[in-house]
């Protein structure tokens, strides 16, 4: 009888504890973050190792080791998350789903594409089922899956997912947002190795306006947006634009200090 008391308060404690964890990660407050999540783990235990608390806990976690680049841990972490909800609530649960884009988006970092693609092909149908078709999680997931194709270099794979996430993208928060900036830079590639080089240019061409707004005309992925269009216009003979280009390129270069 005195049992579910104790057990309600420990939930509350529980939830509490990852909240201030969740908002701690989310203000890059990592150091706070990390010992609020050893203390929400040690609550999540109470309920059994294999409790789903235990997962989201674990999942939290993986999210913050990810932005720490302790990425080896964060795998390891994210593994253990989505084997929990493999069981509990079940393989079909938007827990499991979100799960397994979590450790796409590691296995991403860590440059393990295929493992990566794997992922998030199981999590994309639940995350669409349970969201809808229209809801940025689900295009963020499209996102992954198209970039998956890419880094695997399968771009006619590539191309569909990547035109779906930047449409998405695009009507959801408009188009000056770092995240369609991504979406775009990534279909212009696609794109320029699929031979498609008009539509390479334009996506290029918005990439390059979009992350000189949204990251600055100093951020490294200008220069990278910069570098692969000035790469196209020379396949297309425009030397003049791709020097004008690469000579903005190497001017970020030289005041960041990153080749």
């Amino acid at each position: 009888m005195c049992a579910w008391p104790i057990l309600g308060a420990a939930d509350d404690e529980w939830r509490n504890l990852y909240s201030l964890a969740i908002n701690a990660t989310a203000v890059r407050d990592y150091a706070k973050a990390d010992a609020i999540f050893s203390r929400a783990l040690r609550d999540a235990e109470l309920f059994g190792k294999a409790d789903p608390r235990v997962g989201t806990t674990l999942q939290g976690l993986a999210s913050l080791q990810r932005s720490e680049k302790h990425l080896p841990e964060a795998e390891e972490n994210a593994r253990h998350a989505v084997s929990i909800f493999t069981d509990n609530p079940g393989d079909g649960s938007i827990e499991y789903g979100q799960g397994e884009f979590t450790l796409a988006g590691i296995l991403m970092e860590e440059g393990k594409y295929q493992p990566a693609l794997d992922a998030i092909r199981k999590a994309l149908p639940i995350i669409e089922g349970s969201l809808g078709p229209n809801d940025i999680a689900t295009a963020d997931a499209i996102c992954v899956e198209g970039d998956a194709f890419r880094l695997l270099k399968m771009y006619a794979s590539a191309e569909q997912p990547l035109k779906r996430c930047a449409d998405m993208r695009a009507d959801s928060n408009g188009v000056n947002t770092a995240e369609f900036g991504d979406a775009a830079n990534s279909l212009a590639l696609v794109y320029q190795h699929l031979g498609e080089y008009k539509e390479a240019d334009r996506y290029f061409t918005y990439a390059a306006k979009i992350r000189e707004i949204t990251l600055g005309i100093t951020s490294p992925a200008l220069a990278d947006t910069l570098e692969a269009h000035a790469l196209l216009l020379r396949q297309l003979g425009r030397d003049d634009e791709a020097k004008q280009k690469e000579r903005m390129a190497a001017a970020i270069r030289a005041r960041t200090g990153r080749k």
